[in-house]
């Protein structure tokens, strides 16, 4: 496998004067990249025969848990491409179009709400994962500590992405909605 390539081609994405992909979508990857690192780690210590067979039991219910995490996380990379088109296209509406306001806090709201899913993602992954953590082989704890801030690093830049959002929103409900998410996601990474 040549990983470098899609390495690469993303960061050569990431920094093009292009507007996507952007922070939103760096979010995801550093979560998605924590929950690869976990698998991992987990996987590794399954094919260590030294491991308990009861905690083999425990780190399969584990691996099947950051699967779902880590292809949530890729696909949240891909609707913050969508989210950032939709309030492009919000934006193009006629001046005197009579939906173009709801349709741009629409379109705000959806870009607002793609980072908190990021950043909700990567706070459950980084919950399961102090279960997990005593049941890694010690050999690679290394990586699970840097899943660990790599998912911490997913939940911030999710906190920037949705606050650049929240400031054209203008619906009292959402707002509010919105910054109860960020100081919960703020409590998860101190």
């Amino acid at each position: 496998m040549n990983w470098n390539q899609g390495a690469e081609q993303f960061l050569t994405a990431l920094s093009s004067a292009e507007p996507t992909p952007g922070g939103g979508a760096a979010a995801a990857m550093a979560g998605a990249m924590g929950c690869a690192l976990i698998l991992m780690s987990i996987g590794t210590t399954l094919k260590r025969k030294s491991t308990p067979q009861e905690h083999k039991d425990s780190l399969q219910k584990a691996q099947q848990k950051f699967s779902g995490l880590h292809v949530s996380l890729k696909k949240l990379m891909e609707q913050d491409a969508q989210a950032y088109e939709t309030y492009m296209t919000a934006r193009r509406l006629p001046l005197q179009e009579t939906t173009r306001e709801q349709a741009l806090q629409d379109a705000l709201w959806f870009a607002a709400c793609v980072p908190a899913d990021i950043a909700a993602t990567s706070v459950q992954a980084l919950q399961e994962l102090h279960t997990l953590e005593p049941l890694i082989a010690p050999i690679i704890l290394s990586d699970i500590f840097c899943a660990k801030h790599l998912l911490k690093s997913a939940i911030m830049c999710g906190i920037e992405n949705i606050q650049i959002n929240l400031q054209g929103i203008t619906d009292p409900t959402r707002v509010e909605n919105l910054q109860n998410q960020i100081h919960t996601f703020e409590r998860e990474i101190k």
